[in-house]
């Protein structure tokens, strides 16, 4: 027999939740559903849809897609009647269990809120004079299911958590109820842009020791919550008291506590590290318990979220430009356990789309590549994304794919990667006995490679101009190819003069093999014509300092880094050349390892 919601007029066998064994809620849970008198069978049960949101434990995980079944709290109440339903949120505002964690993603900046307030005279201490801009407080109150502007209500079914300013316009004096109903919050203060300053513990409590009323000593008492510091004061002779935090609460958590989880995830760096910085300077931080919790629960899936948004208009401004030219690379991680697949918009310049592989996922680490190959090609084409070239490197799984199945678009080789290809072969040649004067001509020979497929406009032009290297090398400069009958070059002598290879040398006969191999003339004739993938290889480069190769994640943890890596590019892949103050261009000289010692010239921005 199916199982059905036990709630009268409910038929539904979505999402169903069994009467807790806790004889109490149990009672509870009958009250509220009207069926003190009923009994049922063992596995009776009341459906998802007469509890409100914030009766579930994991409702973002489940929103974000971590998690798909609903986890109820220990303490949730249901109603009789399914809770009317909150409309969907617009795409640029944020959730509301992730606002305000000190993140670099935009805040909301207003909240609505419906709260009833029954506080008694007391005696307000120092703590709660000042005025909480959008914190968070537990009215103790009931309040009524979820709703984008909710209304008071006189029904008391569960408390909630509401988003409200608690100034002292709040409170009656004669202990009266206040209501604020749908009160806009404005000037809101955003925590992680106030700018902290580095107290020492002693020089602090020096303006705790003395009663501000009376000037005696008074009794002080301090509580740590990981970089919170909570102090009590309490004079035994006018007793006064007062209770002082040293930073503001979001969600009853320190916002210190989110900010800096925020930090170390945002600048790409790690929780040893920071531990390990805070520890030398004997500043008080938080555990690394802490740290997981708060990057699994809020930092993640407000970074994701943030990362579907950006995601999102890249897709609609490629949608909107037409036809569109993708590039993509995969990245490893060493040892391979995580491959990721980068697709870049190269007329945009933005990443368009991330898909991390896990090795075991395909059996290898070989077949990563093509499988995040095709989940991100496929999630394009679903989305709209009209594809008319695509530019990779000659992975021969890639080629095999758009050769069968996707004879549509055109496929072009990156002159990047054919580029670094030939070198490597070129650098294991040279170490062989003697072949070292191999390696005199590897920075001509890939240069040649880049001007054959620039100032050529068909592809056997680039074969034809490619092809000649192998008699200029020899000292031979008219070739049989009537397309590239000779070189262009005037003829050289005194320093110009090269270190020719003698034909029918080892070295001539085994470098020219390379260099007319069938495959590689093949493939020139697939070069791209314009676009490169270039900007890839910038960002991949971008990755490395938010997700190291020598530091281990967990996948969820990864694919957040790289989300994060996605958006700085994105961010700043149309940023202008900087400038010096009379207008001209800067460049920076660097010495990059691949480089072998040589310098070279990069933009500044």
């Amino acid at each position: 027999m199916v199982r059905r919601c036990s709630v009268a007029g409910c038929n539904s066998t979505a999402g169903l939740h069994s009467f807790p064994a806790d004889l109490k809620i149990r009672r509870q849970w009958l009250h509220a559903l009207g069926l003190e008198d009923r009994e049922f069978p063992p596995r009776a049960g009341v459906c998802k849809l007469h509890f409100t949101r914030d009766c579930f434990s994991n409702a973002m995980e489940v929103e974000m897609g971590f998690s798909t079944q609903l986890a109820l709290k220990r303490d949730a109440v249901p109603y009789a009647a399914p809770p009317a339903r909150t409309p969907p949120p617009q795409r640029r505002l944020a959730p509301t269990m992730t606002r305000e964690i000190g993140c670099q993603t935009e805040p909301v900046s207003s909240m609505y809120a419906g709260v009833q307030v029954n506080m008694k005279p007391m005696r307000r201490s120092k703590a709660t004079q000042s005025r909480v801009a959008n914190g968070t407080c537990d009215t103790g109150t009931p309040m009524e299911p979820f709703t984008e502007c909710p209304g008071a209500t006189s029904t008391p079914v569960k408390r909630k958590r509401c988003e409200v300013s608690t100034d002292d316009s709040s409170y009656h004096q004669d202990g009266s109820e206040s209501s604020m109903n749908c009160t806009r919050v404005s000037n809101e203060v955003l925590h992680h842009k106030v700018t902290k300053y580095i107290v020492y513990e002693d020089k602090l409590l020096e303006l705790f020791r003395r009663c501000p009323v009376c000037t005696r000593s008074v009794v002080v008492s301090q509580t740590i919550i990981g970089t919170l510091l909570r102090v009590k004061q309490h004079c035994a002779y006018c007793e006064y008291s007062s209770d002082w935090s040293s930073q503001p609460m979001v969600n009853n958590i320190p916002a210190g506590n989110l900010q800096l989880c925020a930090a170390v995830l945002f600048t790409g760096s790690s929780f040893c590290q920071i531990s390990k910085f805070l520890d030398a300077f004997k500043i008080q931080g938080i555990s690394e318990s802490c740290f997981n919790k708060h990057q699994a629960k809020l930092l993640i899936p407000t970074i994701n979220w943030q990362w579907k948004i950006d995601q999102d208009d890249a897709i609609e401004n490629a949608i909107a430009n037409g036809a569109v030219t993708l590039g993509g690379d995969m990245r490893a991680d060493s040892p391979a356990k995580y491959g990721s697949y980068t697709m870049m918009d190269l007329k945009a310049n933005r990443v368009i789309d991330i898909q991390l592989v896990q090795s075991n996922e395909v059996g290898n680490h070989q077949q990563m590549e093509m499988e995040g190959f095709e989940r991100s090609l496929s999630l394009l084409e679903e989305r709209g994304v009209v594809v008319q070239s695509l530019v990779t490197d000659r992975h021969t799984g890639v080629q095999k794919f758009m050769r069968e199945q996707k004879k549509d678009i055109s496929h072009f080789f990156d002159l990047w990667h054919m580029g670094k290809g030939l070198g490597k072969k070129m650098d294991v040649l040279s170490k062989g006995k003697g072949l070292q004067d191999v390696g005199l001509w590897r920075k001509s020979v890939v240069n040649h490679l880049y001007w054959s497929a620039t100032t050529s406009t068909t592809g056997e032009e680039i074969v034809a101009k490619w092809s000649s290297v192998a008699n200029h090398i020899q000292n031979i400069h008219s070739h049989e190819n009537t397309l590239f009958p000779s070189c262009l070059h005037e003829p050289l002598v005194g320093d110009q003069t090269r270190h020719w290879l003698k034909p029918s040398t080892a070295a001539c006969e085994k470098f020219t093999a390379i260099l007319l191999s069938p495959r590689l003339l093949k493939d020139l004739h697939k070069i791209s014509p314009e676009y490169h993938t270039s900007g890839i290889e910038c960002f991949h480069s971008l990755i490395l300092k938010f997700s190291p190769k020598n530091t281990v994640f967990s996948f969820k943890e990864m694919l957040c880094r790289l989300q994060l890596a996605a958006m700085h590019y994105n961010e700043n892949a149309g940023r202008s050349q900087a400038s010096t103050a009379d207008g001209d261009l800067r460049y920076s000289i660097v010495f990059p390892k691949f480089k072998h010692g040589e310098f070279m010239a990069t933009l500044t921005n």
